[in-house]
């Protein structure tokens, strides 16, 4: 059996001799061939790899700058949405709704509003990066109201606002977007130094409820450029804002561009991307014999858009940087390859078949062959190695076997422990995932909080406002009730010298009446002096007749006394009855002055109670000042705690932003973790595989 074997072995060497002899070029062209089928294959992958890659990086860059730009329009509209959100609070304020309708007279009353106002419109703009300036504008006999600058007064001019093209929107309360307002411009200019159009790209709009003033909220270019470039679209690229109305920014990198000879609204694919209902737009046109990409999201708040032209050369240069790789690796690998085939020909075809029958046994597996180092050659170097080569070999099948035993228990302990990390390393993702999540939302929680704190910040403001107007209403109230004390004083000594008038008036009347009395005995003694005359007239008369014509001259006399007489008593009658009228009078005076004594004594005590309700409003009057200026210390410091605490949010906010970064990135270190784990997995088995493998071949040898 064996000998029979060894013949097959020897008649199997010689044919090939025979072969070989018969065809020179055989091993030449294999080698070639071997050669060349790499190299095509490596062409062919160049080749796919760079068509792969290009339309790869152009989805891949389409897919992320439309992401990007629907992300900066969603940045626009919040913008848009906190100039109508600022507006709105102003259509609202009170204060100054009744100061453009003309309903407050006191000019400090007037004063105060607009510096609050001021003041609320220097905190929203300050606030708000989106603004470049806010402008309250009244009609005339009102200064307008602006962020601008407070030290240049400027007149109300709404009246002759109302028939210019930025007014369309006043036939309405609704409020409206527009591009630019050109008379207000041109008002603004005459006033304002350094005023410019360029400094907003777009305007809000909105009257106020009484239709005597407006408010305009102006969105910054300035803002509106840093969102632009932000996009980062690369060298050569193109972007623009532009708005419903047709006004332009634009921007060439990451400059803003005046003049320019190319604008997107005078291109074609604008026009037809703007007629499009879809909020974004992704084309490929050609400007200038240049391909670009062309892109554009629009506003869903006001009709207005971004645009981006991005050079074709910029999206494919990843895969043209593939592409002359591959093309100078290939040719790099075409002439080694040619090189190293002709030297390895040259070299071995001809010593090949002198140890090529040694080589057919070892092949067949028998590594008790002995080769022959005895040469002179340069295969003596080959010769010695393959005889090496057997020896080692044998000497290495023996510790094959064994090391394939102990290589076929670790890979099994291998697998057990890949499957273990596989297991944790899910545990791990889940748990970097859910802290993802939650610092996600830690960072939303601290951006709404700094909402929250700015909306706080201005009730505190207002609030610091409050109390500093009711100090001083308080001090001015002081002052009237002091005043007040003052006339209740002087008040109650004139009712004290009422009083003694009126006491002094009663004592008149009373003397009055006693000189009455004494007046009615003189009239009584006067009737008794005129009756006692009467009688004596009687008796005269009587004595006159008796005497005759002697007696006619004293009966005259007796006659004038007679009627003397008669008068008298009339008048003492006359006197008597006024003096009646009098007493009468004097009574009811009396009366009056004893009411008007009352009525002034109550008054003296209403007055004093007056004085003593002052003294208390004073006292609780002073406590109230104390309170005030105590809540306004307390307001001061809510603000400094306010401000410390929105600090310590804004760092709260960062931190968390820098910790999710920190966390997507272990996430995603993590991932590719597991994924190297899975191959190590799968290696472990194709190694148990191999193991087994390696051991039925080394099984095969003989040794």
């Amino acid at each position: 059996m064996t000998g029979n074997k060894k013949d097959a072995i020897q008649k199997n060497i010689e044919n090939k001799v025979i072969n070989s002899s018969g065809n020179r070029m055989g091993i030449k062209t294999k080698l070639i061939i071997g050669f060349a089928i790499p190299l095509v294959c490596t062409i062919i992958i160049g080749i796919v790899a760079y068509s792969l890659a290009a339309s790869g990086m152009s989805a891949n860059y389409e897919d992320s700058m439309s992401k990007a730009m629907s992300m900066a329009v969603e940045y626009i509209d919040f913008g848009f949405e906190s100039a109508i959100s600022e507006s709105e609070q102003l259509y609202y304020n009170s204060d100054l709704v009744r100061l453009a309708t003309g309903a407050i007279y006191n000019e400090w009353s007037k004063l105060g509003i607009i510096e609050t106002v001021s003041v609320d419109l220097d905190v929203k703009q300050s606030g708000n990066g989106f603004l470049d300036n806010i402008y309250i504008i009244p009609s005339s006999g009102l200064s307008v109201i602006s962020t601008y600058d407070n030290e240049v007064e400027v007149p109300g001019f709404y009246t002759e606002l109302t028939d210019k093209a930025e007014a369309k929107c006043f036939e309405s309360l609704h409020g409206s977007w527009i591009g630019s307002h050109d008379y207000i411009d041109e008002v603004f200019s005459n006033y304002y130094s350094g005023y410019s159009v360029d400094n907003y790209i777009c305007s809000y709009i909105r009257p106020m409820t009484t239709r005597r003033a407006c408010i305009v909220v102006d969105y910054s270019s300035e803002a509106m450029a840093d969102i632009l470039s932000d996009l980062d679209l690369g060298e050569g690229s193109m972007s623009a804002f532009i708005t419903a109305d047709g006004r332009e920014l634009l921007l060439k990198g990451n400059e803003i561009v005046k003049n320019s000879e190319f604008s997107f609204l005078n291109q074609s694919y604008y026009t037809e991307a703007m007629a499009d209902n879809a909020a974004t737009i992704i084309d490929y046109v050609t400007y200038n014999n240049q391909e670009y990409l062309f892109m554009i999201s629009k506003s869903s708040m006001n009709g207005s858009a971004i645009c981006a032209m991005v050079p074709l050369s910029m999206v494919h240069a990843g895969a043209n940087t593939i592409k002359n790789i591959t093309f100078l690796m290939v040719l790099i690998a075409c002439l080694i390859a040619v090189a190293s085939t002709v030297f390895i020909i040259i070299g071995i075809t001809s010593s090949i078949r002198q140890i090529s029958d040694k080589l057919e046994i070892i092949s067949g597996g028998d590594l008790t062959v002995s080769i022959n180092t005895d040469r002179k050659d340069e295969f003596k170097l080959l010769a010695k190695s393959i005889a090496d080569m057997v020896n080692n070999t044998r000497n290495l099948i023996v510790k094959v076997l064994t090391t394939t035993e102990n290589v076929s228990t670790s890979t099994e302990k291998l697998s057990e422990v890949s499957e273990v990390i596989t297991n944790s390393g899910d545990q791990i993702a889940s748990a970097v995932d859910e802290m993802s999540g939650g610092l996600s939302n830690q960072a939303s929680d601290a951006q709404n909080c700094v909402l929250q704190m700015d909306e706080l910040s201005d009730r505190i403001t207002r609030a610091v406002d409050t109390v500093k107007n009711m100090s001083s209403i308080t001090e001015n109230t002081k002052q009237v009730i002091s005043q007040g004390m003052s006339t209740m004083d002087d008040l109650s000594a004139k009712s004290e010298d009422t009083t003694n008038i009126t006491k002094n008036v009663t004592t008149n009347i009373k003397n009055l009446e006693e000189s009455l009395s004494a007046i009615e005995g003189f009239v009584e003694m006067i009737n008794n002096i005129a009756e006692e005359t009467s009688l004596l007239a009687l008796n005269a008369s009587i004595e006159a007749a008796r005497a005759g014509e002697a007696g006619r001259g004293f009966a005259v006399v007796a006659q004038s006394v007679s009627s003397l007489s008669d008068g008298t008593i009339g008048a003492a009658k006359q006197i008597q009855d006024v003096m009646d009228q009098i007493r009468r009078y004097a009574e009811d005076t009396v009366k009056v002055a004893a009411q008007a004594e009352e009525i002034v004594s109550m008054q003296t005590v209403t007055v004093n109670d007056t004085i003593q309700v002052f003294g208390n409003m004073n006292d609780y009057l002073g406590n109230l000042i104390n309170e005030i200026a105590s809540l306004r210390r307390t307001i001061e410091s809510m603000e400094r705690h306010r401000n410390d605490t929105l600090e310590a949010i804004d760092n709260i906010s960062s931190v968390s932003e820098e910790t999710s970064a920190s966390v997507s990135t272990v996430n995603d270190s993590l991932k590719n973790q597991m994924t190297m784990i899975d191959d190590l997995h799968n290696s472990t088995l194709e190694l148990e595989d191999r193991a087994k493998e390696l051991t039925d071949a080394v099984n095969a040898f003989k040794i």
